[in-house]
């Protein structure tokens, strides 16, 4: 279902989410519109997923960001010395992926984020350019004041929570600094 507001800067109706998901608004930017009727109003709502903010977008309008479902790759170090992050433990929460071909062929197999391939009789499977899986997608304010940042799997969206202190290892330049102060509790 989706989310609407009204943008404070010019009055204009904009789409800032679906379900829970605030796509199309930032976290710090909840003030910056305001409740539609059978909208949530995001300057009071809790519990929800926001969109991180990027530098890049910085110009961008409320409602108007491009890429909606956009993550931060995960990695520490920089270039050929990046080693992407990884949670074995997520094996045990698998996700689900589907995979079509033009012929209208369609499967469904099991998404282990990554850590391992599908297993079966029936999958064959193999790596081919593998790259990473995990990003850094939301961050989610809770009942209490804290922000925490919320970990998706880019290929099939299954969603988890960590510690400031495991994540922001992974961050680089100025979206770091910006999510830093979340760990403090600024």
């Amino acid at each position: 279902m989706g989310e609407y507001a009204v943008r404070n800067s010019d009055g204009e109706q904009v789409k800032i989410g679906t379900c829970e998901s605030m796509y199309y608004l930032r976290y710090e930017d909840r003030a910056k519109v305001s409740r539609l009727e059978n909208s949530l109003d995001a300057s009071t709502e809790t519990n929800l997923f926001w969109r991180l903010p990027y530098p890049d977008e910085d110009n961008v309008q409320i409602g108007n960001y491009e890429v909606y479902n956009r993550g931060e790759r995960l990695c520490r170090g920089e270039g050929d010395c990046c080693v992407d992050f990884s949670d074995p433990s997520t094996i045990e929460s698998p996700g689900a992926v589907q995979l079509t071909h033009p012929s209208g062929l369609l499967v469904s197999v099991p998404c282990y984020h990554g850590e391992k391939l599908p297993e079966g009789n029936e999958i064959k499977a193999h790596w081919n350019g593998k790259s990473w899986s995990y990003e850094l997608a939301f961050v989610k304010n809770l009942e209490d004041g804290t922000v925490w940042p919320v970990v998706h799997c880019r290929h099939c969206g299954r969603m988890w929570r960590y510690e400031w202190s495991e994540i922001l290892p992974y961050l680089h330049g100025k979206i770091k600094e910006r999510l830093a102060k979340h760990a403090t509790g600024a």
